[in-house]
């Protein structure tokens, strides 16, 4: 059970995948001029953003519902704290993104900037600098875009999906490598808030 609640954790996170189906070619959307201006919004507005705190739910089809609390403060770090009974947590600290069993006392670290994270927390956030925009819908409410990373489009599908106005981001997509799909949905989301900065601190034991 620990092993299935930990592959969930892994697409709250945006870990990197294994190939694919849809992302394995990488192939850029052809864009009209009116999306090429609207992904302009929000680049825009994923700029502004310097902090967020936000309840998430996550769900796929296989394990069910997860809870928790999500963190950021950009550039470079991010918390995602899943509710009890789930003893997991991961960190970014602006150079590794850290999974931690809490339970366990046990960690496993990755370059931030070999996952699809780092997207979200860069500094500069560019929809044509290290990422594909393989897909753009637009509805009458909403905005949603698909990326991959250029060099590696096999390392999964980000699904990112936007209010309209206000502008805000209210979910994300991961899918792995069979097709499976997993969703987070932010809830309550503070922006702008301030943050202890231990929350972004890797915790060490003894």
């Amino acid at each position: 059970m620990k092993t299935q609640i930990r592959s969930l954790a892994a697409g709250a996170v945006l870990t990197a995948f294994a190939t694919a189906p849809a992302a394995a070619q990488g192939i850029a959307a052809e864009l009209t001029p009116q999306q090429t201006v609207s992904l302009s919004r929000i680049e825009a507005y994923l700029e502004t953003l310097t902090t967020a705190e936000a309840r998430f739910t996550q769900v796929t089809d296989a394990e069910g519902v997860a809870r928790g609390t999500f963190y950021i403060s950009r550039p470079g770090r991010m918390r995602i704290e899943y509710d009890p009974p789930i003893p997991y947590l991961y960190i970014a600290n602006g150079t590794w993104l850290t999974f931690y069993d809490t339970e366990l006392e046990q960690r496993t670290d990755v370059p931030v900037g070999s996952t699809l994270a780092d997207f979200v927390v860069r500094e500069d956030i560019s929809f044509t600098d290290e990422v594909t925009v393989t897909a753009f819908h637009e509805s009458a409410d909403s905005f949603v875009v698909d990326v991959v990373q250029t060099e590696d489009p096999g390392a999964g599908t980000l699904t990112l999906t936007f209010q309209k106005l206000p502008m805000q981001l209210l979910r994300w997509r991961v899918m792995d490598a069979q097709g499976a799909m997993t969703d987070v949905f932010l809830d309550d989301a503070r922006f702008g808030v301030p943050l202890d900065g231990d929350l972004f601190r890797i915790p060490r034991w003894d």
